[in-house]
């Protein structure tokens, strides 16, 4: 009987306590300039240092996913594109012909 009322009393402790903490995240300076070293694709070396808002580091990082989400659309649903053009913007030959206009 003991072990289940204490069992109880530290189930009822440990969830009172994440309602105790504080969960408010304290607000971050749009206007805080934070520098990072940014590296050039393909190499080891190339490397230079960047400093720009939080704003525009976030802003920054919106836009690359925002443009490698469509490109990743693109690729994979390509509109308005016959199987001859679609090959050929993959850098590949289809010799089925058919180097027309789209079906849009």
């Amino acid at each position: 009987m003991t072990r289940s009322a204490l069992l109880l009393a530290l189930l009822s402790a440990a969830t009172a306590a994440p309602a105790l903490a504080d969960t408010s995240t304290p607000q971050l300076d749009p206007n805080e300039v934070i520098c990072r070293t940014v590296s050039a694709t393909g190499s080891r070396l190339a490397q230079s240092r960047r400093c720009a808002t939080r704003a525009q580091w976030l802003e920054d990082e919106r836009a690359q996913r925002a443009w490698l989400a469509e490109r990743q659309t693109r690729q994979t649903q390509p509109t308005c594109m016959n199987p001859a053009e679609r090959a050929r913007s993959m850098g590949r030959y289809y010799a089925g012909g058919g180097t027309g206009a789209g079906s849009c």
